[in-house]
């Protein structure tokens, strides 16, 4: 145990360290408490698993799905994504292509993500009267969405710049499988869109054929709104990451000015 040496790493909801010994270098991840109230560690190890088999993810070496534990080589080559490596059309190509490969793999991921029925989880965990306000106002994207059903892809659910790896020889990777699912694949995508200040042109290049634009941005609405009962119910739960207020707080004003926008109207009417 002496020759080990550990190191505490940024996370939001976990908490990860990079153990070394030697040659030995792994991150070793134990999940946060406030997730593990609706996450499947069973079905995020086998979605991974799917993501390494396609390339896009780091194998795990070792993952226990009834504490959530993992471990798995540290890439010293590799550094994450910033919101500014969104804006480079080189990167937001590669980031499209990453998501194009996942989305048409053909594969199956365990469980199913949607948008309103996770908000709704959220909010039972703990809301406060202004989201069950927001939950309110958006019912009718929901009702959009949910009557104009499409084919569920694998979706990563989360792809902040935080979750994707740029190695040294160029590779891109995707990390952080918790929340996988099978879902609209308007979900990544939207979620790309309002993660990061990304190049729009050289993504959907990257990626190919798009759902249609009034799918994208009620998705993009409904995505706040996921987000802000999020952060709202990780607060609650006892998470404290520095910087989870201001989120909440942007997540819901932006959803906010969305809900009030007059082009709210024309896309719901697209898609009734």
């Amino acid at each position: 145990a002496a020759e080990w040496q550990a190191r505490p790493l940024v996370s939001m909801t976990n908490r990860n360290w990079r153990v070394t010994a030697g040659e030995a270098d792994f991150v070793l991840r134990a999940p946060g408490a406030s997730s593990q109230r609706y996450l499947s560690r069973a079905q995020e190890f086998h979605n991974a698993a799917v993501a390494a088999d396609l390339g896009i993810s780091p194998p795990l070496i070792y993952a226990d799905p009834k504490t959530g534990v993992t471990l798995q080589a540290f890439l010293a080559d590799a550094r994450a994504l910033t919101a500014e490596d969104f804006a480079r059309p080189e990167i937001a190509r590669q980031i499209g292509a990453v998501l194009g490969r996942l989305h048409r793999s053909g594969k199956s991921f365990q469980g199913v993500m949607q948008a309103f029925p996770i908000i709704d989880t959220y909010i039972g965990l703990a809301a406060d009267d202004r989201v069950r306000r927001l939950r309110e106002r958006a019912e009718p994207i929901r009702i959009a969405l949910e009557a104009n059903p499409v084919a569920l892809v694998p979706s990563h659910i989360d792809p902040n710049p935080a979750n994707f790896l740029l190695r040294g020889d160029g590779t891109l990777l995707l990390i952080d499988w918790e929340y996988s699912a099978m879902c609209d694949p308007a979900w990544d995508l939207a979620a790309i869109e309002m993660g990061g200040r990304i190049d729009r042109a050289a993504f959907r290049e990257g990626y190919g054929a798009l759902p249609g634009e009034s799918r994208l941005w009620l998705m993009r609405a409904a995505l706040h709104l996921v987000a802000g009962s999020w952060t709202y119910a990780e607060i609650a739960g006892g998470n404290t990451a520095p910087g989870l207020d201001v989120m909440l707080e942007r997540y819901l004003s932006d959803l906010e000015r969305m809900l009030n926008h007059p082009a709210l109207q024309r896309h719901l009417a697209v898609l009734g």
